[in-house]
């Protein structure tokens, strides 16, 4: 059962001729500056909605290239949608966009307009500031119909200049929302316990109030546990001994995420640093800017790409956030990965820690039972698509490791473990990268990769290990093998679970 556990508190044609125009852009960095502190690139490219980034983007992420769709009338167009990010975190970047006719040769053509097309790009300057990103277009656009076939090819320039930022710390984000993050909701503090993790692993109870508990800013994510003697006090600043650990959870605070897959066939083609906003009030319908969400799973609402929108995992609950399990649910006492391998929806046998074995071969009605029944006083429940979604759009924001976690290739099924980078395994010839087990605990410097802040705060696990079992299905329909019938999924309380339309495909999910 994988994170099974969610807690959330209350709290161009004439004849056969056309125009076919090709475009080459080549992004030119002007650092003036280390390289390793400048770095600006394409992290998106669309064309005519169609075609994606990983068919477009060069390899240095420093240029694109491509050749319209054929222009046949009068009036056609093909767009190229692109996104340029500023990786920086002490500079912003000032963007200007420049277009030019080039000759057969690949000179610039002294007539700099042609008779055929017209190329427009939108906006001709910007500006993204660190840790942003921002988006513009390239039109091209048929005048005039030709009798003959013809080609004409163009440079678009972007020329980028740093600019020194006035405040520029050298933990500096972008985005000041990070310092008005919801407060960590502890429900019942006799079992949810606020804990800092220094990075070799030790856990120390500290304060609620303490301003070293958590920093969003940073990348620090607040973490607490639950003792497995509820009874069992610790003081303020004192080490809680691993024995005492039932389970581990981490905050995930409200926010808003500017929109950018809406209905796009395969998101997977436009990944990019998601742009999230802390934000404890939910979005509204505002022309250009926000949109109220849509509760109806696969729905899409009013919501437009480009504006903001509450993540919706926040709403169901009517929370500020919600606490999720650190790590794999385990099944406590399993002394080898068979032990963990039971059917059954025992709650006291749920574990949410480093090192201990996965629990599987379990029907998704057994987990649904057993994270409800876990802490009832905590609202625990098995966690659902959007709460996944939740956790791994933050992830993919500057408030997380905003790159793609490592995976956790544990041939046992360990929590809390990750695979040595691809790039360093040439150092096992003759081993494959998928059957290595590392011993990269979570509390290493190759462990850290596995988690959703790159550092020891963070959620683990998420790519990996056991089998993804989400508390989700497709309205009037149930998979045998789940456990649960048709009528009891109706039946189910609505906040405990997303249900879909029956025309939906798991391939088009709304998170």
């Amino acid at each position: 059962m994988k994170k099974g556990i969610t807690i959330a508190l209350i709290l161009m044609s004439i004849g056969f001729a056309a125009v076919t125009t090709s475009l080459v852009i080549n992004g030119t960095i002007n650092y003036g500056y280390d390289s390793e502190e400048f770095d600006v690139y394409f992290s998106e490219a669309i064309l005519d909605g169609e075609v994606k980034s990983e068919e477009l983007i060069d390899t240095d992420k420093k240029s694109i290239t491509f050749t319209t769709k054929d222009l046949s009338k009068q009036g056609d167009r093909s767009i190229l949608e692109y996104q340029v990010m500023n990786n920086s975190k002490q500079y912003n970047a000032e963007v200007e966009i420049n277009c030019e006719r080039l000759e057969a040769g690949g000179n610039v053509s002294e007539t700099q307009t042609s008779e055929y097309t017209e190329i427009t790009p939108s906006p001709k300057s910007l500006t993204v500031k660190a840790q942003e990103s921002r988006k513009g277009t390239i039109t091209v656009e048929l005048k005039k119909v030709s009798t003959e076939e013809k080609e004409e090819k163009f440079k678009c320039s972007l020329t980028v200049t740093p600019t020194e930022r006035e405040e520029k710390p050298s933990t500096y984000i972008a985005d000041n929302s990070c310092n008005s993050v919801a407060v960590p909701n502890l429900g019942d503090e006799t079992k949810l316990i606020p804990v800092t993790i220094d990075d070799n692993g030790t856990v120390t109870k500290v304060n609620k109030d303490d301003e070293n508990w958590y920093d969003y800013c940073n990348k620090q994510w607040a973490n607490a546990v639950i003792l497995t003697d509820t009874a069992k006090s610790y003081d303020d600043d004192q080490q809680i001994e691993d024995n005492d650990i039932e389970s581990y959870f981490v905050w995930i605070p409200k926010y808003k995420y500017r929109l950018w897959n809406v209905s796009v066939d395969n998101p997977l083609y436009t990944v990019h640093s998601i742009e999230i906003e802390f934000d404890t009030e939910d979005t509204t319908d505002i022309d250009g800017v926000s949109c109220t969400t849509p509760m109806d799973s696969g729905n899409i609402g009013n919501c437009e790409n480009g504006e903001y929108m509450t993540h919706p995992a926040f709403i169901s609950f009517g929370v500020d956030g919600f606490w999720v399990g650190k790590f794999e649910t385990g099944y406590k006492d399993a002394k080898e990965k068979a032990g963990a391998e039971v059917d059954s929806a025992d709650s006291n046998k749920i574990i949410i820690k480093p090192n201990v074995y996965s629990w599987r071969n379990n029907t998704v009605k057994n987990m649904f039972n057993a994270a409800k029944e876990y802490e009832t006083s905590l609202n625990s429940h098995m966690m659902k698509n959007t709460e996944w979604g939740a956790v791994a759009y933050l992830s993919h924001s500057i408030f997380g490791t905003n790159k793609e976690v490592t995976i956790n290739n544990n041939s046992s099924y360990k929590t809390g473990y990750a695979a040595l980078p691809s790039t360093d395994q040439s150092k096992y010839p003759g081993v494959s990268g998928d059957s290595i087990l590392f011993n990269s605990e979570w509390s290493t410097s190759t462990g850290y990769m596995a988690s959703t802040t790159g550092n020891i705060t963070g959620v683990y696990d998420m790519s990996g290990g056991a089998w993804e079992h989400m508390a989700a299905y497709v309205s009037g329909s149930s998979d045998v093998t789940s456990g649960f019938q048709v009528n009891e999924l109706s039946a189910l309380d609505p906040k405990l679970v997303d249900v879909y339309d029956k025309s939906s495909t798991t391939q088009k999910k709304y998170i």
